[in-house]
């Protein structure tokens, strides 16, 4: 129905079509045959505008013979231009003539009549006087009306300048009888032609339009043909057919004939229409297979060899193996609708261009013209195969009869039937290599090596089918087994992400909260007690976790749990209710532990629109939850600002580090013997853009975070010394130190790379002091003393930065392999109120001296600390009271001004 009227509609718009390029055609003709009329018109307007041109400024122009005579004549005067005017006057039509020297009217003629226009001024007359002395060229106006003896009479006045060397004269007038001078023109001619006309020029004293000589009555002239009279003042003669350009017959005539001509090109082009469906039709039962509406085997092969000459072509060919023994079981009925089934199956999975064919009873081949790799046209075989699966109950069982497939790539100009011979001879050649059982063992072996995409297919053999349903039931399993944490049988990361995209997948508007809830120093029970008690409490916490989240509860990290909350409760409620359950003490064994918990939360689809998203949500969450020593955080926007602000700064620090605009700035050290500032730090400084600083710890811990510390720590460390080999020896700097990471101390053969690096920036050894933190030295002391002792050994003096924060023993001091130690700002500033601290800095210096060591004291901002620390007898004070960290340029005058001074007491900046 759909497809009729499909028809219907395209045949509608066919015949709109034609009527439309009828109206057109039509339309064109009546132009064609306008113009041509109007071209004709405009050839006759061009002879009439010659032929008055001529008569009004030559033949008619009695005025400009007399102009002459006057320019010739020695003493003119008004006996002499009655006497030359004499036989002018008697001429058929002259009406008026008169003399005109300067400005004032000599002589006019008939003096009966105008006489008493003698010595009056051009201005007393009309304008055209006043213009032919202003043009000093002829001016015809007319008609016009002239008083005579209290009668008037229309004429057209001639005006013929008197001019000598450029200058003006005077002028002579001649009046003609109005119907005389317009006889003259001919006009009445275009009458004879067919034409009406009418000729008029605008009035040069007032701008209005004048009539000269008009056809007839209360014609519209808007569209006729119009030619412009060069006179003084312009004349234009418009004519046009008396009975239009094109007659209204004609026009009808001209429409019906192009109509009449669509509407049997229409009837023509539905003929054909009909004719051409006709024999589709027929061609078609030819063609193809009546059961399916594929193409049969000898039209798909002629089918495929049109494809393959345009292009490369991908083969498949799909069996029912035991088709005709199922579809005599089945019935003609079911095994009709089957086989009907198979184009409307094709085409919902196909979504590339596409040919199919029927090649036998139970053998379908298809032809796809689509880049595909190997494993593309695998997955292509496997999924249309269980997209043509033929579902069948015998004996109240359901079963199945897949569809088996081999395929091959045919290239470009293959013959079509070598190509589905070869696919034919390859598919039964794998068929007679491969039984049903290896296939089987193939696939379990294909499970064990970690392949997720095995399918077991059905068989028709009923013992070959229940044991591929074994396996497949045993796969299931063993795909269960890999969501679950295999020793506390809980959701597992790879759970979590299944689970929350099946909730998202199924219904993308439902709203869910994420809980994280993550033991605090939960290493310390594995560490003090033992792996059997971590253990119990763990199980405890997913006992009681599971209360609230079910089987939503995930272990995503060792003591870090992860549950979905589809409860519509508010999350501050289920927080408090999950903290209370969380506070009562755990027993395990015949000990009891009160669990500190850490829990935040985030929320579906507000923090983020997918399970990865949630997850690294959730996770800088718990970071910044850690960092901050918080117990209890929401994911919200200050938190997501905060996130995308260090997200900003990291990648303004690479973009500096790449572009070399990171600036490293130095903060002098007091050497109190000597007086002097022998002595810098090189501190990195990230410009914000905005004239400020974004805070070295904040840009030193996220790129310690973002695994961009080694490159910024290498940045800084071959710019502090590049500084030093170019300037040190002039501003009198003995020692450069420069901060090292964990990563750059403990990264393979990070000893050849720090020394190629100095070594590289020009700078002496013995002139740089890398700074380790205590707690990393510490912590890594067996592996890093083979990397500090290798340094020192090339000269590199090595720093314990920080110290006092940490461990703060002195018992190691002596077996350390540092050369200073840099006393914290946390112990210096509790000196002057804490004996205690000032006691253990004053062992700390004696411990120092004792092993060798320089002291460099940190953080030193008033009088009072800087006279108790310089009693100790410390070598080195670094802090506010002295310099705050500047840059190069600055470090440069500084170092300029202060050293020459050898005052121990420095002038605090």
């Amino acid at each position: 129905m759909n497809k009729q009227i499909l028809q219907r509609l395209l045949i509608c718009g066919f015949a709109l079509l034609l009527l439309i390029a009828a109206g057109i055609c039509a339309k064109q003709i009546e132009q064609a045959f306008s113009s041509a009329h109007q071209t004709k018109a405009k050839q006759s307007l061009q002879l009439y505008s010659q032929n008055v041109m001529f008569q009004l400024q030559n033949k008619l122009n009695e005025a400009e013979p007399l102009a002459r005579l006057a320019l010739a004549a020695k003493n003119p005067d008004a006996d002499w231009f009655e006497q030359a005017a004499a036989p002018v006057m008697k001429k058929e039509g002259v009406r008026y003539a008169c003399l005109v020297e300067g400005d004032t009217v000599v002589s006019a003629l008939p003096k009966a009549e105008y006489g008493s226009r003698v010595g009056k001024d051009l201005k007393d007359f009309s304008y055209v006087y006043t213009m032919a002395k202003v043009i000093k060229d002829t001016v015809v106006e007319g008609p016009i009306a002239i008083r005579s003896n209290g009668s008037e009479e229309e004429v057209f006045l001639f005006l013929q300048p008197i001019v000598k060397n450029n200058a003006y004269l005077g002028e002579v007038a001649v009046a003609l009888d109005s119907s005389f001078v317009l006889k003259n023109l001919g006009l009445d001619g275009l009458s004879q032609q067919g034409y009406d006309y009418e000729v008029w020029h605008v009035d040069p004293e007032n701008g209005d339009k004048e009539i000269v000589a008009v056809s007839g009555d209360s014609l519209d002239f808007s569209h006729a043909a119009k030619v412009n009279i060069n006179l003084p003042p312009q004349w234009t003669l418009s004519i046009q057919p008396q009975d239009g350009w094109l007659p209204a017959s004609f026009v009808v005539g001209i429409y019906i004939i192009c109509f009449f001509a669509a509407i049997l090109v229409m009837a023509l082009g539905l003929l054909l229409y009909k004719l051409f469906l006709q024999r589709r039709r027929i061609r078609q039962l030819d063609i193809i297979d009546r059961q399916t509406g594929l193409y049969n085997q000898e039209n798909f092969a002629s089918a495929l060899d049109l494809w393959l000459a345009d292009g490369p072509v991908t083969l498949f060919y799909f069996v029912f193996d035991g088709y005709c023994q199922i579809s005599q079981m089945i019935g003609p009925e079911q095994e009709s609708a089957f086989l009907k089934s198979i184009p409307g199956r094709l085409t919902e999975f196909i979504k590339s261009p596409f040919i199919a064919g029927r090649l036998g009873a139970e053998n379908f081949a298809v032809g796809i013209r689509e880049k595909m790799n190997e494993k593309q046209r695998e997955e292509f075989a496997n999924g249309l195969s269980l997209e043509l699966l033929l579902n069948i109950r015998l004996n109240n069982c359901k079963n199945f009869l897949p569809a088996r497939c081999q395929y091959v790539y045919c290239q470009q100009g293959s013959r079509a039937e070598d190509m589905i011979a070869s696919v034919i001879d390859s598919y039964y050649n794998s068929r007679a290599e491969e039984s049903p059982v290896r296939m089987l063992t193939e696939k379990c072996r294909r499970l064990i090596e970690g392949d997720t995409d095995v399918t077991f297919e059905e068989y028709t053999d009923l013992e070959m089918m229940e044991l591929s349903k074994t396996f497949n039931q045993y796969r299931k399993q063993v795909e269960q087994m890999a969501y679950f944490d295999p020793v506390f049988h809980v959701g597992n990361r790879i759970k979590y992400l299944k689970d929350s995209k099946v909730l998202i997948t199924y219904d993308n508007k439902r709203k869910f909260s994420l809980f994280c809830v993550d033991i605090c120093s939960f290493s310390q029970y594995n560490d003090l007690f033992s792996a059997d008690i971590g253990d119990k409490i763990l199980h405890e916490t997913l006992r009681r976790l599971s209360r609230f989240f079910g089987t939503y509860l995930y272990r995503i990290n060792g003591d870090v749990f992860l549950g979905i909350s589809l409860s519509e409760e508010s999350e501050a409620s289920f927080a408090e209710k999950l903290q209370k359950s969380m506070a009562e003490p755990v027993h395990a064994n015949s000990s009891s532990f009160a669990l500190k918990i850490r829990m935040v939360i985030c929320r579906y689809p507000d923090h983020g629109s997918n399970p990865e998203a949630l997850l690294d949500c959730i996770q800088s969450a718990l970071r910044f939850a850690k960092t901050s020593d918080r117990q209890y955080v929401i994911y919200n926007d200050r938190l997501d600002e905060m996130i995308r602000t260090e997200a900003g700064i990291i990648h303004h620090l690479k973009s500096s580090i790449e572009q070399e605009t990171l600036e490293v700035w130095y903060q002098p050290m007091a050497h109190l013997v000597s007086g002097t500032y022998n002595a810098v730090e090189a501190l990195v400084r990230l410009p914000a853009g905005n004239g400020t600083y974004f805070s070295a710890g904040q840009v030193v811990s996220l790129a310690e975070r973002s695994g961009m510390v080694e490159v910024l720590g290498d940045y800084v460390l071959k710019k502090a010394c590049k500084f030093i080999a170019s300037h040190g020896s002039k501003l009198g700097l003995e020692h450069m130190g420069i901060n090292l990471s964990v990563q750059q101390l403990l990264m393979g053969n990070s000893s050849n790379h720090l020394l190629t690096m100095i070594e590289t920036a020009g700078a002496d050894h013995k002139r740089i002091t890398l700074e380790i933190t205590e707690s990393i030295l510490i912590q890594s002391i067996e592996q890093a003393s083979a990397i500090l002792d290798k340094l020192r050994e090339a000269g590199i003096r090595i720093a314990l930065d920080d110290f006092g924060i940490g461990f703060s023993s002195l018992n190691y001091l002596s077996n350390l392999p540092v050369d200073v130690i840099k006393i914290d700002r946390s112990l210096t500033r509790q000196i002057p109120t804490n004996p205690k601290q000032h006691a253990l800095l004053r062992a700390i210096v004696e411990m120092a001296k004792i092993n060798s060591l320089t002291v460099v004291a940190e953080g030193i901002e008033s009088q009072q600390e800087q006279s108790l620390i310089a009693a100790l007898d410390i070598q080195f004070i670094q802090g506010f009271y002295y310099a705050r960290p500047m840059p190069e340029e600055e470090l440069t005058r500084f170092l300029k001004e202060k050293n020459p001074h050898s005052d121990p007491q420095l002038t605090p900046t």
